[in-house]
């Protein structure tokens, strides 16, 4: 999508579907951080627009505030929200809705009108001594007006996270633009040059998976994120639109981010997958995969022994699925003829296919495939 020259435009449908992920992932994640006793909780919109779109529907700041009033925050958690948008009208519209909201006390929003996200960020840290509290930074730039150096800096700090929106269209149209400064700007988004050599590659699938990995190495192995995963939105004419990318060295941040995915497809109007593993691309859908979560747990666990919580963490952390996926899995492994699966140091009452939040300790046999 092309950067709208209006100051407030219509809802597409691909921004509706990163809203609904926003919401949901946000509904989960402030009440976790303000029970964690944080003093201080602060959410980062880079370019936060207008905070509304042509028929009423909320952009993503209101989004975020809505999300906090609804998620019975504690008065003592200091909430802070930090909005920047470089279109003085666009933030004048964002000013008079945030006012209309009238805020608790303990909620705090600082808003940054006319100036770029990287001029913004700086001031934010100025303002915060250097020192990001924990922090969820949602960084929805028109084409690639995000540098990398910023991501980095966020997730440098204790318990911060990013969603990035990394627009492959826009991206790659513009890539090879020989134009005074183009080269620059692209360093700077990716915090490499390495991007240069997509120039080279010429078939389309091959270079969207080029410049998705490059950018999740960034995010691994610059950055320093512990989980990265993606998630890729196709348009109506079967091209890859964008792709988000969610950073955290948190595994139960990573859990209600993969929950707010699943829920979110489940209506089937948006085309989302997992694509952080080129090799199993997975849609999203609205059953539990279960027969392939049942494969990979199998494949993976194969002659070892293993407690549940070992395997939840293993699928949260390195599939593409849910911890709520894994009950199923068990039990079609444990209840599967030949079994898949034996159970060990299991209470006299309890029931084959069953694992009781409880039993998670429960230790676990997972047998190699036999051939029937």
């Amino acid at each position: 999508m092309a950067a709208p020259k209006t100051v407030i435009w219509d809802l597409e449908p691909h921004t509706r579907a990163k809203h609904a992920i926003l919401r949901r992932y946000l509904d989960a994640w402030l009440p976790i951080l303000s029970q964690g006793r944080f003093p201080k909780i602060l959410y980062i919109d880079g370019f936060a627009g207008p905070g509304v779109y042509s028929q009423g529907e909320d952009g993503s700041p209101i989004i975020a505030l809505k999300a906090a009033l609804a998620g019975r925050i504690p008065p003592e958690t200091q909430l802070r929200f930090f909005f920047v948008e470089k279109d003085r009208a666009r933030a004048e519209s964002l000013q008079q809705l945030v006012e209309a909201l009238k805020l608790p006390k303990n909620y705090r929003v600082k808003l940054e009108p006319g100036i770029t996200f990287e001029e913004g960020f700086g001031r934010l840290l100025q303002l915060l001594d250097g020192k990001l509290p924990p922090t969820f930074a949602f960084i929805d730039p028109f084409g690639w007006a995000a540098p990398f150096e910023i991501v980095k800096t966020i997730l440098a700090a204790p318990n911060c996270e990013v969603l990035v929106n990394f627009m492959y269209e826009e991206i790659n149209r513009f890539l090879a633009h020989p134009y005074e400064g183009q080269q620059a700007n692209f360093d700077g988004f990716f915090g490499t040059p390495d991007w240069r050599e997509c120039n080279a590659i010429k078939e389309p699938r091959a270079r969207a998976r080029f410049l998705h990995d490059l950018y999740m190495r960034q995010l691994k192995n610059v950055a320093g994120a512990r989980y990265v995963r993606s998630f890729q939105m196709r348009n109506d004419r079967d091209v890859i639109d964008y792709y988000l990318f969610y950073a955290t060295n948190s595994l139960r941040g990573l859990s209600k981010m993969k929950d707010a995915m699943w829920k979110v497809d489940e209506s089937g109007e948006f085309r989302f997958s997992d694509a952080t593993d080129p090799n199993q691309l997975v849609m999203f859908e609205k059953e539990p995969p279960t027969e392939r979560i049942r494969v990979v747990v199998a494949e993976h666990f194969a002659g070892k022994n293993v407690t549940v919580a070992q395997v939840k963490e293993w699928v949260v952390g390195e599939t593409a699925f849910r911890e709520a996926h894994v009950k199923g899995a068990l039990k079609a492994l444990e209840m599967g003829d030949p079994p898949g699966l034996q159970v060990f140091g299991a209470p006299p009452s309890r029931r084959r296919g069953t694992y009781a939040d409880e039993e998670l300790v429960l230790d676990l046999m997972v047998l190699p495939t036999r051939s029937r």
